[in-house]
């Protein structure tokens, strides 16, 4: 494998860190001056959920740093659980209170524990803080994906399966926000279509202790991670390869920045700690989310789109472009679950980790599926 590294990249480290740090401080810029502007857009946005949604009157709300406090006039029979659900799937709320007027603490329904001093630990809290990069390419979750490689000389139609999920274990508040310590963990592999068999390319194994904090529309991941790369047999049947045995250690941190309910911003980056072989250390990664604030059919189907630009220090900083966009589809009922059907394009480095000296650029459709 070759080590060799251009004396004129692509683009210079020093550039891509620059914008990782002016990003990180326009990421607090923005959302310390969106909070409390967010905060009265939430306000609206729940007050006509509240009313169209569950028919309601809302006596009074008001939501401060992720948290909302609601009271109705009258629950009408509707249980005051079922509220808090409701106004707990909506993104940029952390934390609900719900009650009807003239109920007492006794018939106030919350979506999370009540504050004490500022510290507390919960056993399976139950959701992530941080939520997933949806245009990562190694965001763990469940996924069945339809690729068609282009101008690529070894593959043509790939199918692409991603099993994972993120865990929280433990959990609880800190001051004014909350904290996670959870379990990532992820398999991604590749499959040539066009083989007679449907052959195993390549599948990566991923695995990750991860530690969450959020506070309004601020939240923030750091991930302790392992990754290792193994190619399928049937491909090594069928091809003369010079195999890597790739596996490395690393550790990265992104930050996220909820700067209006339809539209989050993130930004951070990692270093590689161990390798085999030895690889550059340095990566960045930047990206963005849309959600529409129109939902479809019930408020069961939502559109969305996501970009995420990554580059690494051992591909000489060249740049990783991942894209998608589609629907949304989340039942109240059944919350924490969500089914996306995206399309998706992806150029740059290969994220499967065998191949990531070479360059590609694909286009796909397929599900992907978040708890």
């Amino acid at each position: 494998m070759s080590r060799s590294h251009s004396t004129a990249p692509f683009v210079r480290p020093a550039v891509w860190l620059c914008a990782v740090a002016l990003l990180s401080g326009a990421l607090l810029a923005a959302s310390a001056s969106a909070a409390a502007r967010s905060d009265r857009y939430l306000e609206g946005y729940l007050t006509a959920v509240i009313e169209r949604d569950l028919g309601l009157e809302v006596a009074s709300i008001r939501v401060k740093r992720g948290r909302a406090v609601v009271v109705v006039e009258d629950l009408a029979g509707e249980s005051p659980d079922r509220v808090a659900e409701v106004i707990a799937r909506v993104e940029g709320i952390e934390r609900v209170e719900v009650r009807a007027r003239g109920d007492d603490a006794k018939g106030v329904a919350r979506s999370e524990p009540e504050d004490g001093d500022g510290w507390n630990i919960e056993v399976l809290p139950g959701h992530e803080l941080f939520g997933p990069l949806i245009a990562d390419p190694r965001q763990p979750h469940f996924s069945a994906v339809y690729q068609w490689y282009l101008n690529d000389d070894e593959l043509t139609r790939v199918g692409s399966a991603t099993f994972g999920e993120t865990f929280a274990l433990l959990g609880g508040e800190i001051g004014d926000g909350r904290w996670e310590l959870g379990l990532l963990g992820g398999v991604f592999s590749i499959f040539d279509l066009d083989a007679a068999s449907l052959d195993l390319v390549n599948s990566d194994f991923l695995v990750a202790p991860t530690l969450s904090w959020a506070e309004g529309p601020l939240s923030a991941q750091l991930r302790v991670y392992h990754q290792s790369s193994h190619l399928g047999d049937e491909f090594l049947l069928r091809n003369r390869v010079d195999r890597v045995n790739l596996s490395y250690e690393g550790v990265d941190l992104i930050g996220s920045a909820q700067v209006h309910p339809v539209l989050r911003i993130y930004g951070g980056g990692g270093v590689i700690v161990h390798s085999e072989p030895d690889l550059h250390p340095l990566s960045v990664q930047v990206g963005a989310e849309l959600r529409s604030p129109v939902a479809f059919l019930d408020d069961l189907v939502r559109p969305l789109a996501a970009f995420d630009f990554q580059a690494r220090e051992e591909n000489d900083w060249r740049e990783e472009i991942g894209a998608a966009a589609g629907i949304e589809i989340a039942n109240p009922d059944v919350l924490g679950m969500r089914l996306m059907i995206l399309a998706t394009y992806f150029r740059g480095n290969s994220p499967n980790g065998q191949f990531f000296e070479r360059r590609i650029e694909n286009i796909g459709v397929g599900t992907h599926l978040f708890f």
